[in-house]
């Protein structure tokens, strides 16, 4: 269901331009530990699971070449409408892609590991990667907290209740942001690796952008295929709940979203003959 729902053009444009994009301090992090394990210059980054292609524009002004990988076409055609000269955006799942063994300086996944077929793509990452070549896998995680004037701790319950009533639909997925991608490190087959979760973003947001949010998430997508009618009752519950809160001075208001952000990093161990 979840592959199909990506697939969906509607939803690739929603998130497209609700979704929270890579965070700045995680791409800084990435750059940082390739460099440190294989120096300059950056030549070939994938980027698995690249969605409308926001971390691969990301990568783009830091490697010769990007390549984006997804299996929804609908995505990918957003992340071509808007991509660099250096970017090739290719239809592929991320447990087989079609690339040369010890071909690739990084494999990196935001927010896109915890769909994959795990073992079956850490198997792929050991396959692809260079000998010393860098895994970057990076998601936002369910630590949620808006703040506005007197209203953060109300703000920050509605939201943070909206996204609990819908997580019911996609619980194997939530147990990898749960555990704060634990689960995804310790898949992780090399020994050189690391964990870091205290990563803390600020974006500003309006109560518009966080109702694209919640729409933009898959989980809210999967509630909407259930039960449209259901579904568009409650975003226009959340909305009002908003409204309430806020008051109609302050509802257009740009408030700050503080989201922590988890980023597992790994190197491909170099054999000595």
């Amino acid at each position: 269901m979840a592959a199909e729902l990506f697939k969906n053009k509607e939803f690739s444009e929603v998130y497209h331009k609700y979704m929270i994009p890579m965070s700045s301090k995680v791409v800084d992090l990435i750059l940082t530990y390739v460099e440190d394990k294989m120096g300059k210059p950056f030549k070939l980054a994938v980027d698995v699971g690249c969605g409308t292609g926001n971390s691969s524009r990301k990568l783009a002004a830091h490697f010769q070449e990007v390549i984006g990988a997804d299996t929804s076409e609908s995505q990918l055609n957003v992340a071509r409408s808007c991509t660099s000269e250096n970017i090739t955006c290719i239809l592929s799942p991320s447990e087989s892609l079609p690339l040369e063994d010890n071909s690739v300086d990084l494999l990196n996944a935001s927010l896109a590991v915890h769909w994959f077929d795990v073992e079956r793509f850490m198997q792929e990452a050991a396959r692809v990667l260079k000998p010393g070549g860098c895994l970057a896998l990076s998601s936002w995680l369910l630590k949620t907290e808006i703040y506005y004037k007197d209203h953060s701790e109300t703000l920050t319950n509605i939201f943070n209740e909206a996204v609990r009533h819908i997580s019911k639909y996609s619980v194997k997925i939530l147990e990898h942001m749960k555990s704060e991608y634990e689960t995804i490190f310790e898949a992780v087959p090399f020994s050189d690796k690391e964990r870091i979760n205290d990563i803390l973003e600020i974006y500003p947001v309006t109560v518009t952008n966080l109702l694209g949010l919640i729409q933009a998430l898959y989980l809210y997508q999967e509630f909407l295929e259930e039960d449209r009618k259901e579904a568009l009752m409650f975003l226009q519950n959340v909305e009002k709940r908003f409204l309430d809160a806020l008051g109609e001075n302050d509802f257009h208001a740009t408030m700050e979203v503080h989201l922590k952000h988890v980023c597992v990093l790994a190197c491909k161990p170099i054999l000595h003959a």
